[in-house]
């Protein structure tokens, strides 16, 4: 990055950034450099120099210390990533595929409103198994990685980490149901919000038991996404488990048992699409004592009488019409619903992972890019 220092002069508010994004873009200083630019206090040498926060013109310098003080940033290169994605394989998934699961959810939840390194731990719509996992990615943030790149983007490295064994994990232990590898790209230049680790902040999230029009309009309206990529993204849900009484009240793995949900397949699509099953629309409250009605999808339940394969109406939504009232419960039995709009894209998922997959892997790299400015990949 190179910075076109020679107009600068007393009063300048703002820098001009040349080069990698392609021609040149004006950005604001901090307040409290305007009246100083250009002098002789060593600002406009510390821009020549580029020893500035590498992200200045993608964040606006949301932070002035962030800047010119203790947290200040080089270009991210590819070295440290893979150094972050070995630290993550030792300390965070070693023997723990289950958090494969949690490292994308986090990335959805930080996501939504923009990815900016701040997850709202009072949100119930948060509740769950998550927390174990973001403790652990904190920790490892903080005591290593915190100089080399905003927190928003380690949450994303950490799921693209997670998206990439857990397709190895599929495909290194399975026969059927085989994907073939895509490359999930990462890119930096994220923001961390003021508060960073938590937030204030209650951003909305889709409600488990929304139906097909809701689940549409979500995604149209957070991250612009059309109808089929909706369904694709939605296909995240292959990976874990709805965490029961301790979090939404909704209880089940959307996949067989807990092994097959550390795989990344398109099992969940052949599930919704498989019509031998027969799918059951039950209030899961009265078993777990939640204190407002859950009203899930079963077919099936693990030794533990946990239920597998389960589905939200967000899921089975995708595929039948099944019109839920305002507490969740269906209209009609999965066989008595017509199909949904979007019956067709599941259709085509559950016969082709390897379609859905790619599709996926370009999906998700939107969605983690909400509410950047201009993203780059490491040096």
């Amino acid at each position: 990055m190179k910075f076109d220092t020679s107009y600068l002069g007393v009063g300048q508010s703002s820098i001009r950034v040349l080069g990698q994004i392609g021609g040149r873009l004006d950005v604001p200083l901090p307040q409290e450099f305007q009246s100083q630019a250009g002098t002789d206090d060593g600002t406009a040498s510390m821009l020549r120099e580029g020893r500035v926060y590498d992200n200045m013109w993608a964040c606006g310098f949301p932070k002035p210390n962030s800047v010119f003080g203790e947290v200040s940033r080089r270009a991210l290169r590819s070295k440290t990533v893979e150094n972050v994605k070995t630290e993550l394989r030792a300390k965070l998934f070693q023997d723990r595929e289950d958090r494969y699961a949690t490292a994308v959810r986090i990335a959805f939840h930080d996501c939504v409103g923009g990815c900016d390194g701040c997850i709202n731990r009072a949100n119930p719509d948060n509740a769950g198994f998550m927390f174990e996992s973001l403790d652990v990615m904190d920790t490892i943030y903080e005591n290593k990685y915190k100089l080399q790149m905003s927190r928003a983007d380690f949450y994303i490295l950490t799921a693209v980490t997670a998206l990439e064994d857990s397709l190895k994990f599929n495909n290194d232990n399975l026969t059927q149901h085989f994907i073939s590898p895509v490359r999930f790209d990462f890119k930096y230049g994220r923001c961390d919000c003021s508060t960073s680790p938590g937030t204030p902040v209650t951003r909305a999230f889709p409600a488990g038991h929304s139906d097909y029009q809701q689940v549409m309009d979500f995604f149209r309206e957070e991250f612009g996404f059309s109808v089929r990529e909706s369904v694709a993204i939605l296909g995240a849900h292959t990976l874990g488990a709805a965490s029961g009484a301790k979090g939404s009240g909704f209880e089940g793995f959307w996949k067989e048992d807990g092994v097959a949900a550390d795989r990344l397949n398109n099992r969940y699509y052949s599930l919704l699409a498989d019509d031998a099953l027969t799918w059951e629309n039950t209030d899961r409250s009265v078993v777990t004592g939640y204190g407002e009605e859950r009203w899930q999808w079963e077919t099936g339940s693990t030794s533990d009488d946990v239920p597998a394969p389960f589905m939200l109406n967000a899921d089975v939504a995708l595929i039948r019409n099944i019109q839920p009232n305002r507490n969740g419960k269906s209209s009609c039995q999965f066989r008595d619903c017509s199909l949904s709009p979007s019956a067709r894209i599941v259709q085509e998922f559950a016969s082709d992972g390897d379609t859905w997959m790619r599709e996926f892997a370009k999906v998700f790299e939107r969605m983690v890019a909400n509410g950047a400015n201009q993203l780059m990949y490491p040096a």
